[in-house]
């Protein structure tokens, strides 16, 4: 292409040293230091209102606490892009972490305000349902991954709390309370998906749908074994995501299916061949090696196809 004078010499320079590992994105790197950068303040801020709390005043903790998240969204409101239905870049590296930081702030500082007055009384429950809402609408508002994350984790806390106050039916029933949490998800970002508002987000509800769905499918199967409609239900989710994974192009549900499937199916297995101990190693020496094999060939495909 140099030669055909598609590219000037700078450019032609540039690209070779990218080929050559001259230069090369540290890009993930820096993202990674500023995750890490931002939990660890949030945990020292956590501990050092767990440790001093009765030291300081309560006034002056609130207020510290609001401040923070305050400034947070309000750099977020003035440095972000205007809204989309599509998927918009960050204005820089930073900003998808001061959102979040923001957002973690503003989980502590109502914590704290609850922990401290009861305002809510019985009622608590209700902050995780507002923070979910808003956490939403922040991720939404500002195309943020991380947000939407902790919406949807905050829902699903929301979910368990609320449901545990009925303690006979939710210890008796968990299992279908989470597949409820899982096609509530699911119903939700597939929605999402079809007024084409932040389709790319549906990675996001997916994948949280799919663990609540196959753990509890797994847990019904590891109580009632094959006699129940947990394990032809989890063998028919496995195989809508196989058929979801090739018609995407992602791997990634390729191996929820493999590795949630293979989990099933060896409990309903190991049930049989309990009592024989060779048997029970052997298939398990056997099986993983398979499955180990069928992921790397399977990826191997997914990577030629692209």
């Amino acid at each position: 292409m140099f030669d055909e004078k598609k590219l000037n010499a700078q450019q032609f320079s540039t690209l070779r040293d990218i080929h050559s590992g001259k230069i090369f994105s540290v890009h993930r790197e820096l993202r990674l230091f500023l995750y890490i950068g931002i939990l660890l303040i949030i945990a020292g801020a956590g501990l050092t209102i767990k440790q001093y709390f009765a030291n300081i005043d309560d006034v002056a903790i609130i207020s510290a606490l609001t401040l923070c998240f305050i400034g947070a969204f309000s750099y977020c409101f003035i440095k972000g892009f205007s809204f989309s239905t599509e998927e918009v870049v960050s204005p820089n590296i930073a900003f998808d972490y001061i959102l979040f930081f923001g957002c973690a702030f503003f989980s502590m500082d109502i914590a704290y305000i609850e922990t401290q007055f009861h305002l809510l009384g019985n009622s608590w429950k209700s902050y995780l349902l507002i923070s979910s809402a808003l956490f939403l609408l922040l991720a939404y508002r500002f195309d943020n991954r991380l947000v939407l994350s902790m919406a949807l984790s905050t829902l699903a806390a929301w979910f368990g709390f609320t449901l545990s106050e009925y303690r006979l039916s939710f210890e008796k029933y968990y299992r279908e309370y989470a597949i409820i949490y899982g096609i509530v998800v699911l119903l939700l970002g597939h929605l999402f998906q079809r007024l084409d508002i932040k389709k790319h987000f549906f990675d996001i509800y997916l994948n949280f749908a799919v663990h609540f769905l196959c753990i509890a499918l797994i847990s019904g199967i590891f109580e009632y074994k094959i006699f129940s409609l947990y394990f032809p239900s989890l063998l028919l989710g496995c195989a809508a995501l196989v058929f979801y994974s090739i018609k995407v192009r992602k791997f990634l549900y390729m191996l929820y299916a493999v590795i949630y499937g293979y989990i099933g199916i060896s409990i309903v297995t190991v049930e049989t061949i309990l009592r024989e101990t060779f048997l029970m190693f052997t298939y398990f020496i056997v099986t993983s090696l398979l499955v180990i094999a069928s992921i790397l060939i399977i990826s191997r495909k997914f990577r030629e196809d692209e």
